[in-house]
Order: structure tokens, then C-alpha cells, then sequence
């Protein structure tokens, strides 16, 4: 078989944009009359899954961690990225979704293996575990966790995610990001409209009046243990916790004996995946421009309840 010549005007084109791109950086290259960036990612800017962590994490502050369930959880740190998607949890579905995407590497914020570990040894019999890896072995996917990380980010990776969601990003307080004050109270029953508009949740749970004005809200999204939400409501006598998940023999047993005593908190549980899923989403748009040769998109996980 005879091989074929490599055109010498297309080498010097690849040794130019080696060259430029390595001097002058990207930008620089885009603003060339008739230079097209549109084959040479796939020459010249693909990144391994080590390589994208290690972009990550130059922007947290004292990373890396020395103990941090940010891990990864399959795949290998060696392979290159074809694409990345951003998710809450890492469901079977999304897994497929990223598949048929084309990416090959999902950033997870919880656990794809049902405990905040990821411990297997306890799984190797479980059907549904089987399955999840089979799934990612079959199409080659990488996950890691980006739990730990995203949460020290400045600001925190969730909560600013969430913010712009709600319209609400400018109140932000790098002093106390856990605390926004309003200019101007808003109802509790327009709060649940909002949040159910704006983060695509059908419903919350609300331990208070709907009815009751709120200017002072504490942000907890996720999961937050009952001592850290008490304590708030005893530091900053919020108006109005929005929290993630809580266990209810807890929280919102003192919200509702506070209520009935007089006291102003109220407490609405919005659920833990839909109540981080902006956070992640907001991940997707932060990382894009850190890894131009590479597509971010984000697949939401989205809701597991339905309502009845």
C-alpha cells in the first residue's frame, strides 16, 4: 500500500499554531485572519483526566486536601478527556446522556456508589452497583468527585450557583456567605414561588408561616448537620433557613417549637440533589473557559421524588 505524503503547508501550519499558541496563548491565535482553531483541539488540546483536576484545583484555595472524599471514583487519571459534564448525582441516565454526548468524563458532586466514601467492598453483590459498573466500563467513563473542593472555592461553588439562579448573586457577602439580607423583605409564599420557578423544584416542605416577611436568609444548601443549623439560628436569628435536607427529629422540631414560642426562623426544605443541582450547573460555565479544547456541558440528575 503506497503512504501517503503529509502536505508540507499543513505541518508548517501545526508547527506555527504550536508555536504562537505556546507564546502568546489561545487568544492570540483566534484573532489570526484566516486562522480556524476548528481541527487543531483535536491535534493539539487534548487534556488527560490528571491534567483537568490539576486545572481545578490551582483555583481552590490550600488545595490539594490531605484528606477529602474528592476522588476518582472510576476510569484512570492517564486517559484522555473527550468531553466533560458536570451533574449532581452521577445517575445511570446520566451516565447514558454522557455517553451519547460524546464526553468521557463526568465531575460529580456526591457519590456515584450510595455512601459519602464511595466504599464498594460492601457492593459486590449488589445488582445495581453491578450495573452502574458495567455502565461506565463499557463506555469508558471517568468520575470524579468534586464535593470537598467546590465547597471551599471562593465563593463557594453552590451557593454562588444557586444565588444566580435566584437572582440574588449581588447580595452576596464574602464575609459571611451563608447569610444574604434582602433590601427588601420578600413573603415566604413569594420565596417558595421563586425557588420552585427558578430552581426547577415542584415542591418544598416549610416549618413556619407562609405568610411571615423575610429579609434574613441562611443558606444551607445540601446537607447540613442539625448542630451547624442550630447554632445559626441561635448566632444570626435568620428569618428564614433554606435548607437542603435535614433529619426531622432535629431542625425542624426546634423550628417548629420556636415558631410556636414566638421566635421568627422558619425552615424550608427544598430537598438535597435539586437543592445543589445549580451549584454544579454554574461548575459547567466556570470551568469552560480554563479548558477551551475541551466541550462542558451539564446533564442535570434532577429530581428523584415524585409528588402525589
Amino acid at each position: 500500500m503506497k503512504k501517503k505524503k503529509s502536505n508540507p503547508t499543513i505541518q508548517r501550519r501545526r508547527a506555527f499554531l504550536t508555536n504562537v499558541t505556546t507564546i502568546a496563548g489561545t487568544a492570540l491565535v483566534t484573532a489570526i485572519p484566516g486562522v480556524s482553531l476548528a481541527g487543531y483541539w483535536s491535534i493539539q488540546s487534548s487534556l488527560t483526566v490528571k491534567q483537568v483536576i490539576d486545572i481545578i484545583l490551582k483555583e481552590i484555595p490550600d488545595a490539594p486536601f490531605e484528606r477529602t472524599v474528592d476522588q476518582l471514583r472510576t476510569g484512570s487519571m492517564d486517559q484522555q478527556v473527550s468531553g466533560i459534564v458536570t451533574t449532581m448525582f452521577p445517575t445511570m441516565e446520566v451516565i447514558e446522556k454522557t455517553a451519547k454526548s460524546g464526553a468521557n468524563l463526568i465531575i460529580a458532586h456526591e457519590t456515584p456508589f450510595y455512601n459519602n466514601q464511595d466504599e464498594t467492598d460492601w457492593l459486590q453483590e449488589d445488582d445495581a452497583y453491578n450495573y452502574k459498573i458495567d455502565l461506565l466500563n463499557k463506555y469508558g467513563i471517568a468520575i470524579w468527585r468534586f464535593h470537598d473542593y467546590w465547597h471551599r472555592h471562593k465563593p463557594d461553588g453552590i451557593i454562588m450557583g444557586n444565588l444566580i439562579k435566584l437572582g440574588w448573586e449581588k447580595y452576596y457577602d464574602a464575609e459571611n456567605q451563608r447569610i444574604i439580607t434582602l433590601p427588601e423583605t420578600m413573603g415566604s409564599q413569594s420565596i417558595v414561588d421563586l425557588v420552585k420557578a427558578e430552581l426547577d423544584i415542584p415542591s418544598v416542605r416549610l416549618v413556619g408561616d407562609l405568610k411571615q416577611n423575610c429579609s434574613t436568609i441562611y443558606l444551607a444548601f445540601g446537607y447540613m448537620s442539625s448542630n451547624m443549623q442550630i447554632a445559626a439560628i441561635q448566632e444570626y436569628k435568620p428569618d428564614l433557613i433554606l435548607s437542603g435536607e435535614t433529619r426531622e427529629w432535629e431542625t425542624v422540631e426546634l423550628v417548629r417549637d420556636g415558631q410556636q414560642m414566638g421566635q421568627k426562623t422558619a425552615l424550608m426544605v427544598l430537598s438535597h440533589a435539586v437543592s445543589e443541582e445549580a451549584g454544579m450547573e454554574y461548575a459547567a460555565k466556570w470551568l469552560q473557559p480554563k479548558v477551551p479544547g475541551v466541550k462542558v456541558s451539564h446533564i442535570a440528575s434532577t429530581n428523584p421524588f415524585t409528588f402525589n
